[in-house]
Formats: structure tokens, C-alpha cells, sequence
């Protein structure tokens, strides 16, 4: 499961926990108002409630947490005005505004939440010091109201200071996330597809051959003398001639093929959309280039490489097809390196 995944998960659980929750802090209040003959706010309360369980369905209905998200967001809205213009209770429902608060910063995330939280200060700011709006019934002291913004403004600059601590913090991860994935399929030392890359890719290819015969092949290819030009020259010169030799070979190959270090001295191509005398042709064209190359750091050096070369339509399956290309390769060194072998 990748980070986006992770991150839609993390929403759609989040909508649901907090539509579900706050669904019933609403019903269980909102019945206790009509028992207690306040039509008018049990009945705001149930229809808020109504709102916030027609967007959890349309959010499991559609798979999409942006219906739960900003669905409970406009419940919350029209909670937080509602609560401030009635009072409440005995002028207490502006209590409930700061969890409404947390809630409108945890669905919406620092940017959007940052706006919102500004929104709901207007419509505190509008209900308490605007005179004469009509639908405000609640009638606050002065020294409740200027306390009440100014809580209502700290505790959104303390809720957006941990919402933009969170988010970098998650950023961080995701970086990290992606330099871990990248390390994961990439040879440290000549930046090429490792191992386990070449593995999935093969895996790839061959179900696209089975599905629709696509065909594709492999040059399995190894520097000759490999061991001598270290044990000469020491392990820095291996190391520059192996990265040199991986960017040659990208060099020669299309786009859409892969070359992978598959281990030590050891390269492995695969040829997209390639049969096997294609692949025989490009196997003697890498050789070539590599042959006529001259890798230089403080010094110049030649080498050479041995080439074996396997296709799918002569293979039973990928492991039996990278055996077949091994196999070649040590029938071209047998033959006297710098050579091509594969199915005749």
C-alpha cells in the first residue's frame, strides 16, 4: 500500500468515525430537546444530523471521502451558526463551538482548514457585533463575547500551528517513503534497475506475453576479466568502469527496454517487443559499443563483454529463460569472451 492509498484510507476512516460519532452526540441531543418541549432546536439538531448521514452514504456510495468531508463540513458550518445565534441552552451552546473547531481543522487539512476556522470567526464576529441581524436571538455580555473570540482565536492558531507541524511532518514521511521506494529498485552503485526490478518487470512482460503474445527477450551480459581489472587497478577503477559500462549500455538500448545490474559484474537486459534474432542483433550491437569504447578516468581502459541471449517464444517461463541466457553467456566465454552466444 502506497502513501496516496494510505492518505484516502486515513479520510474515508475519518469521515465515517466523525460522521458516526457526531451523528449520535446530535440525535441523542436532539431528542432531548423535543422531550424537553425545544421543537425548534431538536428539530435543527435531527435535520444537521440528516445532512451528515446522507453525505456518509454518498461517501461509501461512491467510494469517495470528499462527500463525507465536506458534507460534515457544511453540517458543521450551519451547527456552528445556528449554536452561536440561538445561544443554546441558557446561552451555553457556544461552548460546543470549540470542538467544531478541531473537527473543521482534522477533516479539511492546514489550507483549507485555515479558511474555514477564518469563516466561522466572521460568523462569530457578524452574530455577536453586527446589530440588528434578524435570525440571532441570543443575547450575549460584552465581556462573554470578547473572551469568547479571542478564545475562539487561540485556539484556532494553536489548532493551525499543529495541523502545519503535522503536514510537514507527513511531507518528511513521504519523501522519505519515495527515496526508500526508489532505493529499493535501483542499484546504489550504477543508478540502473537492481535485481528485484528486472524481476517484476520480467513478471510484467510475461503476462503480457501470455495475454496477448507480445514477445520479449534478454541479453544477460558480463565484463570479461572483471576480477583481473580489479585485483590490477583496485576496486575504485572497477566501480567507475562498472557505472561507466551501465550508462553505455542505457546509451544503446531504447526507452522502453531495461538494463538492470544483476549482480557484481553482471548486467541484464530486457528487450521489449523483441524476438530472438532481433535480440542476437542488438546483443552484437552492445558488444560492438562496448569494444570500441574507451572508459577513462586519470587512465584509459577497453574491455569487453560476453553476451548470452534468450527469448520468450523459446522458453517454457522467465526463470527457465534468464537459466537459458546464464547458460549462453558461459558458452560465449567458453568460446573466448567478447562474444555473442544464444538459440541458434
Amino acid at each position: 500500500m502506497n502513501i496516496k492509498d494510505t492518505d484516502f484510507r486515513r479520510g474515508y476512516q475519518l469521515s465515517m468515525l466523525v460522521g458516526a460519532s457526531g451523528s449520535t452526540f446530535l440525535i441523542v441531543f436532539g431528542i432531548i430537546a423535543i422531550v424537553n418541549d425545544r421543537q425548534i432546536l431538536g428539530l435543527t439538531l435531527l435535520a444537521i444530523t440528516l445532512l451528515v448521514l446522507v453525505s456518509m452514504f454518498l461517501m461509501w456510495l461512491m467510494k469517495n471521502p470528499s462527500f463525507g468531508i465536506n458534507g460534515i463540513s457544511i453540517a458543521v458550518v450551519i451547527a456552528f451558526t445556528y449554536i452561536i445565534s440561538t445561544g443554546g441552552i441558557d446561552n451555553t451552546g457556544p461552548l460546543w463551538c470549540y470542538p467544531l473547531t478541531l473537527i473543521m481543522m482534522l477533516l479539511q487539512g492546514l489550507r483549507r482548514g485555515v479558511i474555514a476556522l477564518f469563516v466561522l470567526l466572521i460568523i462569530a464576529i457578524v452574530v455577536m457585533y453586527i446589530p440588528f441581524v434578524s435570525f440571532v436571538t441570543a443575547d450575549y455580555p460584552q465581556s462573554f463575547k470578547v473572551r469568547f473570540i479571542a478564545s475562539f482565536f487561540a485556539l484556532s492558531i494553536m489548532v493551525t500551528i499543529y495541523e502545519f507541524l503535522r503536514e510537514r511532518t507527513h511531507k518528511r514521511y513521504i519523501e522519505i517513503s519515495n527515496e526508500l521506494e526508489h532505493a529499493s529498485h535501483t542499484d546504489m552503485l550504477t543508478g540502473l534497475a537492481n535485481r528485484r526490478e528486472m524481476l517484476a518487470r520480467l513478471d510484467a512482460a510475461y503476462g503480457t506475453y501470455n495475454r496477448h503474445g507480445a514477445p520479449f527477450s534478454i541479453i544477460m551480459a558480463d565484463l570479461d576479466n572483471f576480477k583481473r581489472i580489479n585485483d590490477t587497478y583496485g576496486h575504485v577503477v572497477g566501480d567507475h568502469l562498472l557505472i561507466g559500462l551501465g550508462k553505455l549500455l542505457s546509451s544503446v538500448v531504447r526507452r522502453q527496454d531495461l538494463v538492470s545490474r544483476w549482480g557484481g559484474e553482471e548486467f541484464l537486459i530486457m528487450l521489449s517487443q523483441t524476438d530472438r534474432r532481433q535480440a542476437m542483433e542488438v546483443a552484437e550491437k552492445l558488444r560492438l559499443s562496448v569494444e570500441s569504447a574507451v572508459f577513462s578516468d586519470e587512465n584509459k581502459y577497453q574491455i569487453t563483454l560476453s553476451l548470452g541471449v534468450q527469448s520468450i517464444t523459446e522458453a517454457v517461463n522467465t526463470d527457465t529463460m534468464i537459466r537459458d541466457a546464464d547458460r549462453f553467456l558461459y558458452e560465449a566465454k567458453r568460446r573466448g569472451r567478447n562474444r555473442v552466444a544464444g538459440p541458434l
